[in-house]
């Protein structure tokens, strides 16, 4: 059996926490062991552990501390790793060097989101982006969720084009469709079934763009007085996001939800989701609101184009421009057949090129490759 090991970039729930959940969901365990290592504990952890995947908690300290790379060295060693597998910047950075140390067969690095649109301050990013070049070539495979992150990588780092592959994510279709659930999640939420309803769904932080939405109400609000839009989701931002929205005269418009374990069932209580995030890979929540059979409004960047054909299967807007946003989502609740065929479309492209079956498999096959 091949023994698979996991560095995740944190214990919280993001793009990265996401994949390594379905990946645990997903792999064949008659062939593959997997083991994850968590820099803290967290949501991430106790999903892991509720499926029965061992699952380590170390804290990885300062990225540049020597101690995690010996740690790590000595664990792949001692648990003879074949193929070991790392997320984020700091993991893929002690990940190559410990992996070289111990003689690991083989050493991929997943890049979820590029390091040139990491939200951190320039010094902290230089120092990233320079570790990050140096010990690339240290990997024998860096997996990109998107081909735009790719084509980016070969070019600025002048990488062998072999060396880097691109499988891009995928959503479970079993637990993702058009269904009828919304409808509850109406009722609960005390809205009325023939308003509109919008919605965005993800951490709340810089990067996912959430102000811009709330730039766009007030002249969505004008012309659909019945209008509320969902904010799901956590971060550091959420006070100052329900402040922005009094300021702007909709607080009582939005209803910030917190942190759902239920999404498939608000998505499908959604008229329209929302993806406006400054930077991607290719965010599961688009593939998920397709997968339920949504319009998802999105900005054109990263990976995004590469799932969200505009006006097919959705539509693309610029960053940062809440009059383009708001003129293309009152579009779409303006005509709701046009927005209904979108959501069809959708949902044909997730099955036809993005669906968990399909991701794991392209994995595996790489496994098989590599060693």
């Amino acid at each position: 059996m091949t023994r698979v090991l996991q560095i995740a970039e944190s214990g919280g729930w993001a793009g990265g926490e996401t994949y390594l959940l379905l990946l645990a969901e997903s792999m064949d365990t008659s062939r593959f062991q997997l083991i994850v290592v968590s820099p803290e504990s967290g949501l991430l952890v106790d999903n892991l552990r509720a499926r029965g995947v061992e699952t380590l908690v170390w804290n990885m300290g300062r990225l540049g501390s020597v101690g995690p790379i010996f740690n790590l060295r000595t664990l792949l060693r001692e648990r003879r790793i074949t193929i070991l597998q790392t997320h984020g910047a700091r993991s893929n950075f002690y990940g190559r060097l410990a992996g070289r140390l111990a003689g690991t067969p083989v050493i991929i690095s997943t890049v979820h989101n590029l390091l040139y649109d990491y939200p951190v301050g320039r010094l902290r990013k230089a120092v990233y982006l320079a570790l990050d070049r140096v010990t690339a070539p240290l990997a024998h495979c860096i997996l990109c969720v998107a081909e735009s992150h790719r084509l980016e990588l070969i070019s600025r780092y002048h990488l062998p084009p072999e060396k880097v592959v691109t499988i891009p994510n995928s959503v479970d279709l079993g637990r993702f469709g058009p269904v009828e659930s919304g409808g509850q999640v109406r009722k609960e939420l005390g809205i009325p079934d023939d308003a509109p309803v919008i919605g965005v769904v993800g951490r709340i932080t810089h990067q996912k763009g959430h102000c811009f939405l709330l730039h766009a109400l007030p002249m969505l609000a004008r012309r659909y007085p019945a209008l509320r839009c969902l904010v799901v989701g956590d971060g550091e931002l959420r006070e100052e996001l329900t402040g922005l929205a009094a300021r702007l005269g909709v607080l009582d418009r939005c209803l910030f939800l917190g942190v759902r374990r239920d999404i498939p069932a608000v998505l499908s209580a959604l008229d329209v989701l929302v993806v406006l995030s400054l930077s991607e890979g290719m965010p599961y929540v688009v593939l998920e609101g397709m997968a339920s059979g949504k319009p998802v409004v999105a900005t054109a960047v990263n990976g995004i184009p590469e799932v969200v054909e505009d006006r097919v299967t959705g539509r693309l807007v610029p960053r940062q421009d809440s009059g383009a946003l708001a003129e293309v989502i009152g579009e779409l609740l303006t005509d709701p057949e046009s927005s209904a065929a979108m959501g069809r479309a959708a949902r044909r492209k997730v099955e036809k090129s993005f669906s968990s079956r399909q991701w794991i498999a392209r994995l595996e096959a790489l496994y098989d490759d590599l060693c």
